[in-house]
């Protein structure tokens, strides 16, 4: 069986920030930019649930994105590090802390979550301020968006048409080899979602290294509103759950059914 590799870290400290120059052609704020030093790794978030309703499908959303991680270990070859975070579902206050854990590292380039829409709202407005994108693989809520307009997105659709569509998905020829690789690696079935988190994981990592880039002096820099441009405007990347499309204008995932029938056949 293949041993899981990847570093799981609990946010603690914040993280030191080293100076950088940019490379010309590569103009960004400091600001919006984080600068992962040479040698060390570059960090990603993920917002589960261990404590709440959310927490019989947290483990097997989390080993969904150390999967997707492990598929595609490094960003131009800096190691990818995942700070794994409990937001607890329907739980305002202790998700805005959650957020503000997060945000409060500045070496957390993205976060991978929050699993549930109830108090994911009040959340993604701490995300919004810091200018870090989210992607998440299971908060359905249609009200969702307007709370974070340029850092929100989801790779799986908005209610009212979240089960059917994912009855859909489920039943792909793709989803079912993902989710029996996924219980031989593991050892049993995965739970619902962790299929949409493996794709938020990639839809993340592609955007990261496609935005990203290493200066003259080794360092990884990463432009944060870029980053969240290029989430947004995903599209057409082959997932686990078909391929994914982002809705630029809001960040919800594009619910393709001509996708789906060529998925399916």
């Amino acid at each position: 069986m293949i041993r899981l590799t990847i570093v799981v870290a609990l946010v603690a400290a914040l993280a030191l920030v080293g100076a950088a120059t940019a490379s010309s052609g590569h103009p960004s704020s400091a600001a919006q930019t984080v600068v992962v030093p040479h040698g060390r790794p570059v960090q990603i978030a993920f917002a589960g649930d261990t404590t709440s309703i959310g927490a019989p499908f947290d483990l097997n959303a989390l080993q969904a994105v150390q999967s997707a991680i492990l598929a595609h270990p490094d960003v131009h070859g800096f190691p990818i590090q995942l700070n794994v975070v409990n937001a607890p579902c329907a739980d305002p206050a202790g998700d805005v802390a959650a957020a503000q854990s997060i945000v409060a590292n500045a070496q957390n380039v993205g976060v991978l979550g929050q699993f549930c829409s109830g108090g994911f709202d009040e959340s993604l407005a701490v995300y919004e301020a810091a200018d870090v994108v989210v992607v998440s693989g299971s908060a359905t809520a249609p009200t969702l968006p307007p709370f974070g307009p340029t850092v929100f997105n989801r790779t799986a659709v908005a209610d009212p048409g979240f089960d059917d569509w994912y009855a859909q998905v489920a039943a792909l020829p793709r989803d079912a080899a993902w989710r029996s690789a996924f219980a031989a690696l593991f050892g049993s079935p995965p739970t619902d979602f962790a299929d949409l988190y493996s794709d938020a994981a990639k839809v993340l990592l592609r955007s990261l290294l496609g935005t990203s880039w290493v200066d003259r002096n080794g360092n990884l820099v990463v432009d944060r509103t870029a980053l969240a441009r290029s989430v947004r405007h995903t599209r057409d990347l082959r997932g686990v759950t078909c391929t994914v499309t982002i809705d630029p204008a809001t960040g919800n995932r594009v619910d393709d059914q001509k996708a789906l029938a060529r998925c399916a056949g």
